[in-house]
């Protein structure tokens, strides 16, 4: 963002275990302060970004949106999609690169993998919200 848009952003990531030596606690990074960006590689069942919502708020930050690489599209915790989920809860966009439905496309047609592609339509047809 600094390069491209003149905006030089802080960041900060959670540990998954807190470390009482250094740095320490979970946060790593910029304090967590204002308006806060959750960037993810995936959504699955939308508990990681429940969880970093969480942590936000603690530290008295406001949760302003969401943004995966890629969206599974699966169930949250009841039945809507994960991502609807953190939208409905949070008020916030959620915002996905591509989502899995996309990437059995690509792996059909453009990589002719038709076992990748059934593997996850079976799984899909387990866990998924769409």
């Amino acid at each position: 963002l600094a390069g491209e848009h003149g905006r030089d952003l802080p960041f900060a990531f959670d540990r998954k275990e807190a470390k009482d030596h250094g740095e320490g606690g979970v946060i790593v990074g910029a304090p967590l302060a204002d308006r806060v960006v959750v960037v993810d590689d995936v959504i699955s069942s939308g508990l990681s970004v429940m969880h970093s919502a969480r942590l936000i708020a603690d530290a008295g930050a406001t949760l302003a949106g969401v943004v995966v690489a890629l969206d599974r599209q699966e169930r949250g915790q009841g039945d809507l999609s994960a991502v609807a989920e953190v939208q409905e809860r949070h008020g916030v966009p959620v915002i996905a690169v591509a989502g899995v439905k996309e990437l059995v496309h690509y792996l059909e047609y453009e990589c002719k993998d038709t076992g990748n592609a059934a593997a996850i339509r079976a799984y899909r047809a387990q866990y998924g919200a769409e």
